[in-house]
């Protein structure tokens, strides 16, 4: 990754920080966007003083509609060449899907749907036009392969995700881009408060860290793989549902997430709970 530039949503924490400081590690150049300015700031500062890269942070709201469109452009001006993407930043409110205001499942769907798939559109041609070796790294969940109960809409948009990627993976075979879809299974983040869930005891005999789930995973990109799930646990949790019927399947995800999570009061909205991406569904 020397040489390389690689942009990065909710890089400000999270899965989101630690693939900033793994790839820096590599010697990648950086592009970090995020709602907290004053974590990337703090963020780039470290990174440029430990491995002598470039870091260049952008403020954004990826709930916006005209965000994405104003993040590419900073991104690529002065003829900036991306050479991997990174597309992190996520939100989900855990309850029942009537219980919230519609205005909150519209931002889940903008920022884990929509946002990704117009970063994504414009990168890729972006990176077919200047021909180099390219990365694109989709970030999902393990409920992309099973939905769960009182995640219903965050759920939704993993699966999204997955099959987006798929897709495009195929449909870019022959080029020089390379697309993955990272599906992890509970990691300790920041999500939890976000989105109204407490880890139980018994939850944490399956979490992991941020740095395992990217080291993982970055060996799985180079590696060719394109959708990769870290840690063995998980890869059970997403082969299982294949053997039940859907409706048991259903059942046993939201007793297993009941089990591995509590429901808590939300805070108020952070400066950035749409880039403190945890994937926390389908344990």
């Amino acid at each position: 990754m020397k040489n390389q530039l690689s942009l990065i949503t909710g890089a400000s924490s999270g899965i989101g920080e630690e693939f900033a400081r793994q790839l820096a590690a590599m010697g990648s150049d950086l592009i970090l966007a995020a709602r907290r300015m004053d974590r990337l700031e703090a963020l780039a500062t470290d990174l440029r003083g430990k491995f002598g890269v470039s870091v260049t942070c952008i403020p954004v709201d990826l709930a916006k509609p005209q965000a994405v469109q104003e993040l590419f452009h900073r991104a690529t001006e002065n003829g900036n060449e991306i050479t991997c993407l990174v597309n992190n930043a996520g939100l989900g409110k855990y309850g029942s899907f009537v219980e919230f205001p519609y205005e909150d499942h519209h931002s889940t769907l903008q920022v884990n749907v929509v946002a990704p798939t117009e970063l994504t559109y414009l990168t890729v041609n972006h990176m077919l036009g200047h021909g180099k070796k390219s990365y694109v790294i989709q970030v999902a969940s393990i409920s992309a392969f099973q939905p769960v109960g009182n995640f219903s809409v965050y759920s939704a948009t993993k699966g999204y995700l997955r099959y987006f990627s798929e897709t495009l993976a195929f449909e870019l075979k022959g080029t020089p881009v390379q697309m993955m879809c990272l599906c992890p299974g509970g990691t300790y983040t920041e999500f939890f408060e976000q989105s109204g869930q407490k880890i139980t005891q018994s939850g944490k005999a399956t979490m992991m860290t941020a740095q395992a789930v990217v080291s993982l995973s970055l060996d799985a990109l180079f590696a060719g793989k394109t959708v990769f799930v870290p840690g063995w646990l998980n890869k059970i949790a997403c082969f299982l549902p294949r053997l039940f019927p859907r409706n048991l399947a259903l059942f046993l995800a939201f007793k297993t997430m009941n089990r591995a999570v509590e429901k808590i009061s939300l805070p108020s909205r952070s400066p950035e709970s749409s880039s403190a991406n945890t994937r926390i569904s389908g344990r």
